[in-house]
């Protein structure tokens, strides 16, 4: 059925390799936020011994002198010879060094990172479809109403031009419905259009919903939408636990 989408997007695996245990895991919080799974090594030997029993879809790395080591022992492997590598350093002069050597970098990133460059940057580097506005994972309160019937769950992805809402009803493609969504002690009132629905199966994980796109949402709750979610990607950056990074 067109719109209908029954398999689950896998998430990408990114490996993070930096020295430093504070930026490792200001990094790792970050791309946790953006919705992928992160896998952690704190020197070059450890992500060249890593990448040889799981593949990573792309390399975060900081760019000191020791990122050389990780550069030939990837060069030396077909394996990994065109895993996208973006390099971090908080000195302008060590990622001009870098461009200077040429090889295969994707992608330069000055620290403290940016976080919707980062988010673009992964984007262009390993996402077949690009998204230009960061969408995030998240739990919130929704509410819909139309002429099939009143709807109460909760959006479980976010980014400021729309969202995945759960339902067990998911409505037809091109469906206009009126939502509204509980947020930072506010709710929103909005409109929006099904891009297309996932079903349940047995044996699978499929989330049950909609993906739809805002169409009438006030200047003022768009802008509510970004503060949250650019908050959301940056909490915990102070925060000195460790989680899984």
């Amino acid at each position: 059925m067109a719109g209908v989408n029954t398999g689950e997007k896998t998430k990408k695996h990114i490996l993070v390799v930096d020295a430093n245990a504070v930026d490792r895991f200001s990094t790792c919080i970050l791309l946790q936020r953006f919705g992928y799974y992160i896998f952690t090594a704190s020197t070059p030997e450890d992500a060249v011994e890593f990448m040889s029993v799981s593949r990573p879809s792309a390399i975060v790395a900081d760019a000191g002198k020791a990122v050389l080591h990780l550069l030939s022992g990837i060069k030396k492997d077909p394996r990994f010879s065109n895993i996208p590598l973006i390099l971090l350093s908080s000195s302008d002069t060590a990622l001009e060094d870098h461009r200077n050597r040429g090889g295969r970098i994707a992608a330069y990133l000055r620290k403290p990172i940016r976080v919707e460059e980062f988010y673009w940057i992964l984007q262009s580097v390993i996402e077949k479809m690009q998204r230009r506005n960061i969408r995030i994972p998240t739990h919130l309160a929704a509410a819909l109403e139309d002429k099939f019937a009143a709807d109460s769950g909760f959006v479980s992805d976010l980014s400021e031009k729309g969202m995945f809402f759960h339902s067990l009803e998911p409505r037809p493609l091109n469906t206009h419905i009126p939502i509204s969504v509980e947020i930072l002690g506010r709710t929103i009132l909005l409109e929006a259009v099904v891009l297309y629905s996932t079903v349940a199966e047995d044996g699978s994980f499929n989330k049950p919903g909609m993906g739809m796109k805002f169409e009438k949402i006030s200047p003022m709750d768009r802008d509510l939408i970004k503060t949250f979610i650019l908050d959301q990607v940056r909490e915990g950056l102070s925060r000195q636990r460790y989680y899984n990074c």
